[in-house]
């Protein structure tokens, strides 16, 4: 079973147990369906069961059972908290999931081997391929015009590097 991340808990919220939770999701009506998350220590994950949610400002306050005061929440305090590959939202055609795309080699149609994604930035405009290139880092928005194949079976996405510096 793979584990994928999709938020960090920020802090603890009050005297009865809730953390404030970044959900890395822009569509917060997807959190809804989880039941439970899961925390990774080690090559282990605890599932926590969720009693409460409630969204405010940009943050989800989170209630876990069995958790019922501050010092119980503390040990998730700046960590990531999973959820079941298989629970996640299934996407439209032309839709990756961040972690889909991490690790896939990028290959310039004309010049060939490129790099590794590294990371996927969001960012206001656009989002941005974070590829490693030659012990350097290269920024590829990730639009159409520059990424013209995402191949996830064959596991590599083709640009346009022309395109990029034009």
């Amino acid at each position: 079973m793979r584990y994928i991340p999709v938020g960090r808990a920020l802090g603890a919220h009050g005297i009865k147990g809730e953390i404030k939770f970044r959900y890395y999701n822009e569509a917060e009506d997807d959190f809804l369906r989880y039941a439970s998350l899961f925390l990774k220590s080690g090559d282990h994950y605890t599932r926590l069961e969720l009693t409460d949610r409630r969204f405010r400002k940009g943050l989800i306050y989170l209630k876990f059972k069995g958790l019922e005061s501050p010092e119980e929440v503390f040990p998730l305090v700046n960590k990531e908290l999973f959820v079941r590959e298989e629970d996640l939202p299934c996407l439209d055609e032309g839709e990756y999931y961040d972690y889909q795309l991490v690790g896939l080699d990028v290959v310039d149609r004309g010049l060939g081997p490129v790099g590794k994604v590294k990371a996927v930035v969001h960012t206001k405009e656009n989002d941005i391929l974070v590829v490693v290139t030659a012990g350097e880092e290269v920024f590829v928005p990730l639009r159409e015009e520059f990424v013209l194949r995402i191949d996830l079976e064959g596991a590599s996405i083709m640009i346009d590097a022309d395109a990029i510096d034009s």
